[in-house]
């Protein structure tokens, strides 16, 4: 290393020991990875799309639409199921939008609020972790909290409640830091300390308020810290009478916020034969729950629960949102709870008594009120910061004993482990990651979406593993002692923590950089908008039919031709040819295969097809290629070539009839290969028919599977259209004897145990079974 760099590099070193060195890199950290390139990923469709274009559509849209009706007076004691127009309790991420679009009128200026939020929980929840255990502590939280996809995706997506987690970790700093006040500086340092533990509340009290509302921004940290407090003293040693009373003023703030509540959501009556849910009574009336808007909660709590929430619905929701380090938190609680100093128990006990009353409300929330968004994975990471920064501590410490630490090998197998397992989940099961930010509803993950050739998915498990395995083997390399190969180990595991810390980092930039941005050029329509920018001259008209929302003002300056039939586009497909001008149609993934129908002779191109939602269509091909999968695949005329054909007829139903096929007559076992058949179709298929592949010798393998990649069921094929189906079969296993094996063929419907094939009209008597299927031809196992 240059003399230059390494004292460069010496000299940070010192400063990041230091509160205001480590204060600085956690600044940067969560500059660098939550800010570039907020604007260029698009809006995810349609979750993002529809809160940006309701609360703060472009301004465009906004100055253009009818004047809205004056404000009304609501009388506050009146019973309202809606929230009125001046309601504050979660409504922060309405207010933040709209902020942001007057700031900026684009997606970035948008997101802006939310990534400030983002920051500022960074830099709360790594300033409480320096308030237990010192400054490496509040950049391990930082780097932690960092990598968990509810920190990043809510500071850079719409879809969010990173206010309520913000607030909630503002609130807990400043307690934390007006019970920690006064020790070990003077006067000044004192009050300047004090000052910006009063702004945290108050900034907390006003986004936990807004974003969560009374019951989740405000009582769950309140009465964590209460807890905690009261129970396991999170003060520094001494007599500050600040420090003993404010976590017995933080209770009796939170039995007030409580009682507020309670209030607001529950009513007495007269009970009534009947009543279900059975009520609770209290000196001879019942507690009912009033169904009415609750200004306090910010929702109206349901008298019946949604029973679509179980009480351990948030469980998966942590899981994967905190992804890969969230699983260690359990256990770096209950070490710095049973084998911390004073200052580690306290925050051991903080984050456990944080995390458990978050829980609680959520689940509550969740059955009586709606979907919200698990908000104390901030805690989670200052436990799992504290306690890696005791480990570092006490390996520093006790170098040169003997013991092994048993353990902690245990633990970081157990970790390695359950990193994989998760990541491997969150790879099969792609769309609980894509739906983390949305509740109930689900966002199909686009299976087109690649990186580095790639899945995207699959890099979710690449990445995480590689943190896995660093502090997995950080863990399990340790060895005290002063023999060579303990040295060894011990430099080796010190390297492995080092390659954990840059894997989170990598992992964050991931969420950041990667999944974001690659996802939202199959789930925003922005990507199809610029290609049509990079296509269109300047008099191309663009035909839009299906609701887009005000996509089209935000990702081009043309004012599209909005059309309500699929009829429309096609005249307008048409029209440009027969007038040998262009013309650009937007149209919903679902029309395609109508459509193509429709067009008959007439010529069509799909130049962008990777939204999951729309298709840029184009009577022109133009600068580009078609990507109309049903160019090949459905056609108005018979193939030209075909490998096989049937000696005679082979009709199902009398609407279905096989005309061909290519089959490779050797294949290797255990190996892809790819076939095609093809069909004319007769008469209309009707259903939804699934075809039969078996190949039957020694064993059966098959090749059962959707038609045309289940682009276009069997119900929309019409008569005429020549069906030409490609697909893959793997070729058995490679335990399958070698040997011939017959393909038969078929269509069924139905799910096991009622399947029921369709029925074969004509085909050589040889060549068919009872069970409605038609040996075509056979093929060579090698």
């Amino acid at each position: 290393m240059p003399g230059p760099v390494r004292k460069l590099a010496q000299t940070y070193g010192r400063h990041l020991g230091t509160w205001y060195g480590a204060l600085a890199t956690v600044l940067v950290l969560a500059v660098a990875l939550i800010l570039p390139g907020l604007g260029s990923p698009g809006l995810w469709e349609p979750q993002e799309r529809q809160l940006a274009d309701r609360a703060a559509p472009p301004l465009a849209v906004e100055k253009s639409a009818t004047p809205t009706t004056p404000k009304v007076e609501v009388d506050e004691d009146a019973c309202t199921r809606a929230a009125p127009p001046d309601a504050k309790a979660r409504m922060l991420s309405n207010r933040a939008v709209v902020w942001g679009r007057d700031l900026s009128d684009s997606d970035g200026g948008r997101r802006l609020p939310f990534a400030i939020m983002g920051i500022l929980t960074v830099l709360a929840a790594a300033g409480i972790a320096m308030r237990f255990a010192g400054a490496r502590a509040g950049v391990l939280t930082a780097v932690v909290l960092l990598a968990m996809p509810l920190c990043i995706l809510q500071s850079r997506m719409l879809t969010n409640e990173i206010g309520t987690a913000c607030g909630a970790t503002l609130l807990v700093y400043g307690l934390v830091a007006l019970s920690r006040l006064g020790a070990g500086y003077g006067t000044v340092l004192a009050a300047i300390d004090a000052a910006i533990a009063i702004a945290a509340l108050v900034v907390g009290y006003y986004l936990g308020f807004g974003g969560g509302g009374m019951l989740l921004g405000l009582v769950v940290p309140i009465a964590g810290f209460a807890a905690a407090g009261i129970c396991a003293p999170v003060r520094r040693e001494g007599k500050s009478i600040v420090g003993v009373a404010m976590p017995f003023v933080a209770a009796a703030v939170a039995a007030t916020l409580i009682g507020v509540l309670v209030y607001q959501l529950y009513e007495l009556a007269p009970p009534k034969p009947g009543m279900l849910p059975v009520p609770r009574t209290l000196f001879g009336q019942a507690i009912v729950a009033d169904g009415c808007w609750s200004s306090a909660l910010g929702g109206l709590w349901r008298p019946d629960d949604d029973l679509r929430f179980i009480f351990d619905s948030t469980f998966e929701e942590i899981a994967y949102g905190t992804f890969p380090w969230g699983i260690l938190a359990p256990v770096a609680m209950g070490m710095l709870l049973v084998g911390g100093d004073r200052d580690r128990k306290g925050a051991g006990a903080i984050t456990l008594a944080w995390t458990a009353i978050a829980w609680i409300a959520t689940e509550a929330f969740q059955r009586k009120v709606g979907f919200a968004i698990f908000a104390a994975f901030p805690a989670l990471a200052i436990a799992i910061g504290v306690w890696l920064d005791d480990l570092l501590a006490r390996r520093a410490r006790t170098a040169h004993a003997t013991e092994t630490p048993a353990g902690l090998i245990l633990l970081g197998l157990l970790f390695l482990i359950a990193v994989v397992n998760f990541g491997k989940d969150m790879y099969s099961f792609p769309d609980r990651a894509t739906s983390l930010l949305i509740g109930g509803e689900s966002l199909a993950y686009p299976k087109d979406s690649k990186l580095l050739f790639l899945p995207t998915k699959i890099w979710i498990l690449i990445v995480g593993g590689f943190t896995g395995l660093g502090f997995g083997a950080s863990l399990m390399l340790w060895r005290d002692g002063d023999t060579p190969l303990r040295q060894t180990l011990r430099k080796l595991s010190t390297a492995a923590i080092v390659v954990a810390i840059a894997g989170s980092i990598v992992m964050a930039a991931f969420w950041s950089f990667v999944w974001q941005p690659v996802l939202s050029k199959y789930v925003s329509s922005k990507a199809m908008f610029e290609t049509y920018e990079e296509l269109r001259k300047p008099d191309e008209k663009l035909v839009i039919m299906g609701d887009l929302g005000h996509a089209p003002v935000s990702y081009t300056d043309t004012k599209p031709q909005m059309v309500g039939s699929r009829n429309d586009v096609v005249k307008a497909l048409a029209d440009a040819t027969a007038a040998n001008s262009r013309v650009f149609a937007i149209a919903p993934q679902g029309e395609l295969c109508t459509l193509h129908r429709e067009m008959g002779g007439n010529r069509y191109y799909v130049v962008e097809d990777r939204n999951v939602r729309s298709l840029l269509l184009s009577n022109k091909v133009d600068g580009t290629t078609d990507k109309n999968p049903l160019a090949t695949a459905i056609l108005h005329a018979a193939p030209a070539k075909m490998k096989g054909k049937p000696k005679a007829p082979i009709v199902w139903d009398r609407r279905l009839e096989l005309i061909g096929w290519d089959i490779p007559a050797r294949v290797t076992r255990g190996k892809k290969f790819t076939m095609t058949m093809y069909y004319k179709v007769t008469q209309a298929v009707g259903g939804k028919w699934k075809s039969l592949m078996h190949f039957d010798g020694p064993l059966r393998f098959n090749g059962d599977h959707w038609p045309i990649d289940d682009r276009c069921p069997t119900g929309t094929w019409q008569p005429g259209d020549f069906i030409v189906d490609t697909f893959t079969v793997s070729a058995g296993g490679k335990t399958f004897p070698a040997g011939k094996y017959d393909l038969w063929v078929g269509f069924f419907t139905g799910t096991a145990p009622n399947w029921k094939n369709m029925t074969v009209s004509e085909s050589p008597s040889d060549q068919r079974d009872t069970a409605d299927r038609v040996k075509i031809t056979s093929i060579v196992l090698e």
